[in-house]
């Protein structure tokens, strides 16, 4: 199975990062974090993630992985993100991004289900 790029994440302290393999933009707060595993994730359940978030910060990646902030967890073995603040303008230009993309794929969704059902997709 092909390991998916986590091009940004949302985190706990309501920043969006984005991936960053160079050096950040001069001024910019990074954030390394450590993803979680599968059995973890199930181990600690929502509310002691919740809980955690509140002590440091936890990422939610465009991977799907939930990576943990470096100095709260072994990095041994683990996948790792790290990138760098969006600004808020940069921000505000990858939410519009997302909700046109999101917005885009239901109609692709629905168009191919009507296709699939033997109903006439909507026009174009």
């Amino acid at each position: 199975m092909e390991t998916l790029q986590t091009e940004l994440v949302l985190a706990s302290d309501g920043i969006i990062y984005v991936n960053v393999e160079d050096d950040p933009p001069p001024g910019r707060r990074v954030f390394v974090g450590y993803a979680l595993t599968a059995k973890e994730r199930a181990q600690h359940g929502t509310r002691r993630l919740l809980r955690w978030a509140c002590l440091q910060t936890i990422a939610l990646g465009s991977d799907g992985c939930v990576y943990v902030e470096d100095r709260a967890i072994n990095a041994e073995g683990r996948k790792m993100f790290r990138g760098y603040a969006l600004t808020d303008e940069e921000a505000e230009r990858v939410f519009q991004e997302l909700h046109r993309t999101a917005l885009n794929l239901t109609i692709a969704a629905l168009r191919a289900n009507r296709g699939m059902m033997g109903g006439s997709a909507p026009p174009a």
